[in-house]
């Protein structure tokens, strides 16, 4: 059964990429070549919000693993943090999810906290893709004065949805869907708020991140940020949904390809989602490194 779900897995990844190279290729000239450029300021940028997005994910997980009733300082969370990032291009989709509970265990965590932890900490982040998703939309819309009214109703969901009676029954919903042991979170309704935050700070930093890698190669306005945000927010969910795809591999480029289309020359839209996984993991394997310092730091 492994087996043949790793051979769909290939078969997958390899058609959606096959599909994007072909359409790259035989539209390659209706890239705006004239209008391309390298900007390395806004590469620079891009990545500075890469690390406060970065900054804000350990940091929120710390804070989850102290509101569950354990402690760890921001130097270990963040060892753990960047050590276990690379193990969500294993398929399956639960291996980051091990390695944060191996590693938690060697810093005298307790496994069932990190594993709800880990639990919380996805489900705020989808919770709050979500959130920004459909605010995203909204805004992207002509009639803006109209369409702010909106946003009002959906962020009171979002409050609802939170609330921890209603927030623990959604996420037992999403662990039986996966087949995954029950989990209660006891915490209050304005420290799962106060921990929202976090989330909110860690999406609009990388998707800014991403407007200014968009910014390296080629400008685009300000204007668009609200399309590039429902853009990001979505294709990212999307890939990590798929769990058959490791770190979402093909599905959140082919989503993302059609996404960014009508803000961008298809073409470069498909480039730009191929930039993007590169930046993702350039920043990975970056942020790995300055991990092993902050571990040296720890353990001189």
């Amino acid at each position: 059964m492994k087996s043949i779900r790793k051979v769909l897995t290939v078969i997958v990844i390899t058609v959606i990429f096959y599909f994007l190279i072909s359409n790259l290729t035989r539209n390659w000239q209706k890239i705006p070549f004239h209008e391309l450029r390298f900007d390395p300021l806004s590469l620079i940028i891009s990545f500075v919000f890469l690390f406060i997005n970065f900054l804000l994910f350990v940091e929120g997980w710390r804070r989850i693993i102290h509101r569950l009733g354990d402690k760890i300082c921001f130097r270990n969370a963040f060892w753990i943090m960047s050590s276990t990032q690379i193990a969500k291009y294993v398929p399956g989709g639960i291996w980051f999810a091990l390695g944060r509970v191996y590693m938690g265990r060697i810093e005298n965590l307790k496994e069932e906290i990190v594993a709800l932890s880990v639990v919380v900490e996805t489900g705020l982040t989808f919770l709050v893709g979500i959130l920004l998703f459909l605010v995203s939309i909204i805004l992207t819309q002509k009639q803006m004065l109209t369409h702010y009214l909106f946003v009002v109703p959906i962020f009171l969901v979002f409050l609802v949805v939170i609330y921890p009676p209603v927030l623990n029954s959604i996420m037992n919903h999403a662990l039986k869907f996966f087949k995954k042991p029950k989990m209660t979170l006891n915490v209050s309704f304005l420290q799962v708020l106060q921990l929202s935050i976090y989330f909110v700070g860690l999406w609009l930093a990388q998707i800014i991140g991403f407007y200014y890698l968009i910014n390296t190669i080629y400008p685009i306005s300000g204007s668009v940020l609200f399309s590039l945000a429902s853009a990001y927010s979505l294709s990212w969910m999307t890939g990590f949904v798929v769990i058959f795809a490791p770190g979402g591999l093909g599905v959140r480029e082919g989503m993302m390809t059609l996404l960014l289309s009508p803000i961008l020359p298809t073409p470069l839209a498909i480039a730009i989602t191929f930039i993007a996984r590169v930046w993702i993991t350039i920043f990975e394997i970056i942020i790995f490194f300055i991990g092993l310092l902050v571990k040296k730091r720890i353990n001189p």
